[in-house]
C-alpha cells in the first residue's frame, strides 16, 4: 500500500549534482530514494528528484512530465484480483490499445478508474511486464481498490510524472513539473538512468520566450519556444510569476510554483 511520509529531510545528493545508475528491475528508483521525492531548502525553495529521459537537459528550462500514451487510456478490464490473506499483491489485467508497453513503463505511476465500477479511484502501480500492442497487460498495484473494480470498469494508465522527463514542448503532452538547475545528461534506455534535481517552487532562472514579460505577472509555458515561459495565458495554464521584465531568448528570474 502507498506509504504516507513527511517530505524528505535530506537529499541523497547535492543540489547541482547528477547521479547515473545502471538500470535495475525497478527503473523508477535509485539506490537511496525515489524519483518524485521532494526536498525543501532553508530559504523556502522546493526541489524534486527526476529521472531524465533520453534527451539531455540544459540549465534553466521548463520541464514536462513524460507524455501520456493515448492508447493506454480508457481501457477495458479483463481481470481484477485484490490483495488478501492468501494473495500478497493486488493485480489487474487490462487490454492495451494500439501501442505496446515496455517493462515497468508505469512503475511508480497510477492506474485511474475513469468509468463504471469503482470510478474515481487512483491506485499506485508497483510493476508490470512488457506487453505488445492490443494485448493483455497485467499490472501489480501497491494499492487495493476500496470500491471493487470489475470487468465493467474502464481504466487509464498515468506514468510517474518524474521519470523520463522532457523539455516542455510548445504543444503540451503532459503537465509541466519544474525548472532545471543545471545540465542533466540523457538516460540510455535499458542501460543507464540519470537522476538530478529540478526546482518546483521559489525564485529561479528560466528561459524567456516573451519580450514583454511583465514583473509580477502570471507566467505560462511558452507555445512558441520549447522550455521557455511567457506572459500568462489562461488556456496554457500558469506555472508561477515573473520577477524580472523579459528579454526574449534570455534567462530571467521567475517565481516558479509547481
Amino acid at each position: 500500500m502507498s506509504r504516507l511520509t513527511q517530505k524528505g529531510q535530506g537529499a541523497p545528493f547535492s543540489l547541482f549534482q547528477t547521479v547515473s545508475e545502471t538500470v535495475s528491475p525497478a527503473p523508477f528508483s535509485n539506490s537511496t530514494t525515489t524519483a518524485g521525492e521532494r526536498f525543501d531548502a532553508s530559504d523556502g525553495r522546493e526541489f524534486v528528484i527526476v529521472q531524465n529521459g533520453t534527451v539531455a537537459l540544459v540549465a534553466g528550462v521548463l520541464v514536462q512530465a513524460p507524455p501520456v500514451v493515448a492508447a493506454h487510456q480508457n481501457m477495458a478490464v479483463t481481470a481484477y484480483s485484490p490483495k488478501s490473506s492468501t494473495v500478497p499483491y493486488t493485480t489487474i489485467t487490462v487490454t492495451l490499445g494500439a501501442t505496446a508497453a515496455t517493462v515497468n513503463q508505469y512503475a511508480g505511476g497510477f492506474l485511474v478508474v475513469n468509468d463504471n465500477a469503482g470510478e474515481g479511484q487512483t491506485l499506485k502501480i508497483q510493476s508490470h511486464p512488457a506487453a505488445d500492442l492490443s494485448t493483455s497487460l497485467t499490472l501489480t498495484l501497491e494499492d487495493t481498490a476500496v470500491t471493487a473494480i470489475t470487468t465493467a470498469s474502464e481504466v487509464s494508465l498515468i506514468p510517474n510524472l518524474y521519470v523520463n522527463v522532457v523539455v516542455n514542448p510548445t504543444t503540451p503532452t503532459n503537465t509541466p513539473i519544474g525548472v532545471t538547475l543545471n545540465a542533466i545528461a540523457a538516460s540510455v534506455a535499458g542501460t543507464t538512468n540519470v537522476f538530478g534535481l529540478i526546482q518546483t517552487k521559489g525564485p529561479t532562472s528560466c528561459l524567456n520566450g516573451d519580450a514583454d514579460l511583465t514583473v509580477g505577472s502570471a507566467i505560462s509555458p511558452s507555445n512558441a519556444t520549447a522550455g521557455a515561459v511567457e506572459n500568462g495565458v489562461i488556456a496554457q495554464g500558469f506555472v508561477g510569476r515573473a520577477l524580472q521584465a523579459g528579454v526574449n531568448t534570455e534567462y530571467r528570474t521567475v517565481y516558479i510554483d509547481l
